[in-house]
């Protein structure tokens, strides 16, 4: 069997099972130069599904933890709801007999809010575990970017930090939930926000979004404090927070959000110097 023969067979290979099966049936009769030829096509090959199952794997481990986080927030939110209602109404109840006691106001009024914000952490733990297949449609990531940016802005967040935008025109339509897609902006906007306040006063955020070969690039990023180097291979994983008051869903939410589109989410950052969030939309094909 002639060795191009040979070459194009091995490349064609569409698994693991398949190759294997492909040289069983071609291996016979070959010189000792074609084997050694056809080992490194062979051994480059073995690597490309090596990589492949990888991120594969990868995915299905974050889709199944988020699978799990959902089943968890349903089965536990109705139990912890009701024991905090009863906390609630019992902090308002003596919220209304001590108003001539100040200490023991502050103490109440403390329980009253410490038991919203837990009630407010069950809240956006349910929302953001329902994330649901994408309903796409045709639609202009500038223009999400665009609303997103007015959104933000009536913020208090967004006083003291510099928004700019270099945002190709053109841009094509690409295939999206918009719903989604803008939840998964608004998310790494105020990231940005509360990682530049944290390190201080103000900074910049920048927004760039740009149209290679067969996919739109948009970069989210900040001026802010960065991220660890041992945290920023954790950063993605649901309840994983570097925040003081943190749930660890956000980024979690948007890279499935995002694969889901069949995009990618990557992050690069430096300790000191800022984050930049880095997402990758596939270009829909003319058919």
């Amino acid at each position: 069997m002639p060795r191009e023969k040979i070459s194009e067979i091995v490349k064609e290979a569409e698994n693991l099972h398949s190759l294997i099966e492909k040289l069983l049936k071609c291996v016979s009769g070959l010189s000792g130069g074609q084997c050694s030829d056809l080992m490194g096509e062979i051994g480059k090959k073995l690597e490309q599904f090596k990589i492949a199952e990888t991120s594969l794997s990868q995915r299905a481990i974050h889709s199944e933890r988020l699978a799990v986080m959902g089943q968890m927030a349903a089965a536990i939110s109705h139990e912890l709801r009701n024991p905090l209602s009863g906390i609630k109404v019992a902090a308002e109840y003596l919220m209304r007999k001590l108003k001539d006691q100040p200490d023991a106001m502050d103490v109440v009024m403390n329980i009253h809010n410490e038991v919203i914000f837990a009630d407010t952490i069950i809240t956006n733990i349910l929302e953001h575990a329902r994330i649901g297949k994408p309903h796409c449609e045709k639609a202009s990531i500038k223009k999400l970017i665009e609303e997103a940016v007015l959104t933000i802005q009536q913020q208090g967040l967004f006083n003291t930090i510099e928004i700019k935008r270099e945002i190709s025109d053109a841009l094509p339509l690409l295939e999206l939930d918009v719903m989604q897609i803008r939840q998964v902006l608004m998310n790494l906007f105020i990231n940005s926000a509360e990682a530049m306040l944290g390190k201080g006063s103000g900074g910049v955020l920048r927004i760039e979004a740009v149209c290679d070969t067969d996919q739109v690039t948009v970069r989210v990023s900040d001026t802010g404090s960065g991220i660890e180097k041992s945290h920023l291979e954790k950063i993605c994983e649901p309840f994983f927070s570097t925040k003081v008051r943190g749930i660890g869903l956000g980024l979690a939410i948007a890279k499935e959000i995002i694969e889901n589109h069949n995009g990618t989410l990557t992050i690069e950052s430096r300790v000191g110097k800022g984050t930049t969030v880095i997402l990758r939309f596939p270009i829909p094909s003319a058919e």
